[in-house]
């Protein structure tokens, strides 16, 4: 893996550790090479060599992790995707990305929100886009698949069944979002100290400056086939890890509570990693920690009409490593729950 540093680096790593068909080739990291992997990742110790030492990230080192890998994990930069993933198909590795650089069909859009020059507009449109539970079909014997943000991944999840059956109005999706602060990355920042994050409660990215919006709105499109805007608010919560989204649309026709649990039964019946909730029972982002797990409810608001749903998820885990995981599983052939399904930490 490279970016292995990162709060989704190490979350990978503990959460492969229960993987019995995989073994660590190479871990690297631009930013923290030369240093020994259990001191960046202190508990995961037991588990790997203590003599493991990160990579970085330059010619020399990825010629030598891309020869001795069949998968190759990308935690980096905006922009640095690319290069890597260009060498790494031309030697038959397949590339799994945790970025944002292939998560857009269109790379117009991806240069407009990230500032950065997209030289590899047919990557963009070769790589699959994989939320499995809606994207799996297009995802088997892939080499090159972008691992989804966690916000759409949480989003999409909840709105599958009504965006693909034309339910929702157009134009009318909000999505309000909270965020535990592993999502922020590990770089040192003011805002992320804990005397300011501790207790606090606060709105980023405010008015439609988020860059998970055009993710959300393209997983739209993809589900539904309309081009739809959207409005997508976070914040940050005084938690770890852990993301929950309330999402708010206007209905078409008048539906019941029940509808609503049975359009999810129907759609999630047969996937182990998402749960349906009845009306009332709406999820906890405690419930998700250190899983891939996504626990869904939805309810209607009759004077309002509107669809009110909640989607809660672990940022770190079905927002990023667990996802990754299940997206390698289905490209190699094997079960997706393959070291993966287990129950939530606890407290």
């Amino acid at each position: 893996m490279v970016g292995a540093a990162s709060n989704a680096g190490g979350e990978m790593l503990r959460m492969m550790t229960m993987h019995p068909e995989t073994e660590l080739a190479y871990v690297a990291d631009g930013f923290s090479a030369g240093s020994k992997l259990v001191d960046i990742h202190p508990a995961v110790q037991t588990f790997y060599d203590p003599e493991t030492v990160l990579l970085s990230d330059s010619d020399e080192d990825l010629d030598k992790i891309l020869d001795g890998s069949d998968v190759l994990f990308l935690a980096v930069d905006p922009g640095k995707v690319f290069p890597i993933a260009e060498k790494a198909l031309a030697k038959g590795v397949k590339v799994i990305d945790f970025g944002a650089d292939i998560r857009f069909r269109d790379s117009k859009t991806w240069e407009e929100w990230y500032k950065v020059e997209c030289k590899y507009p047919q990557m963009c449109k070769d790589a699959v886009y994989s939320i499995p539970e809606i994207w799996r079909d297009q995802t088997k014997g892939k080499s090159l698949i972008s691992n989804p943000g966690c916000y759409p991944t949480a989003s999409a999840l909840a709105l599958f069944p009504f965006v693909e059956k034309g339910l929702i109005e157009k134009d009318s999706i909000i999505v309000n979002a909270v965020s535990g602060s592993t999502g922020a990355g590990r770089r040192p920042d003011f805002l992320k100290m804990h005397m300011v994050h501790d207790g606090n409660f606060r709105a980023y990215g405010v008015a439609g400056g988020h860059r998970h919006t055009p993710e959300i709105e393209q997983s739209v499109q993809m589900i539904g086939g309309e081009y739809s805007k959207i409005v997508f608010q976070p914040h940050l919560a005084p938690m770890p890890r852990g993301i929950l989204v309330t999402i708010y649309a206007n209905l078409k026709n008048p539906i019941t509570d029940e509808e609503i649990y049975q359009m999810y039964l129907d759609k999630y019946k047969d996937e182990p990693f998402v749960i349906p909730h009845k009306a009332g029972d709406w999820p906890n982002t405690k419930w998700t920690v250190g899983t891939n797990f996504c626990h869904l409810m939805g309810a209607y608001e009759k004077r309002t009409q509107r669809l009110v749903m909640a989607s809660a998820i672990d940022n770190i885990g079905k927002g990023a490593a667990g996802q990754a995981i299940q997206n390698m599983n289905i490209i190699f052939g094997l079960p997706e729950t393959t070291g993966i399904l287990v129950p939530p930490m606890f407290p």
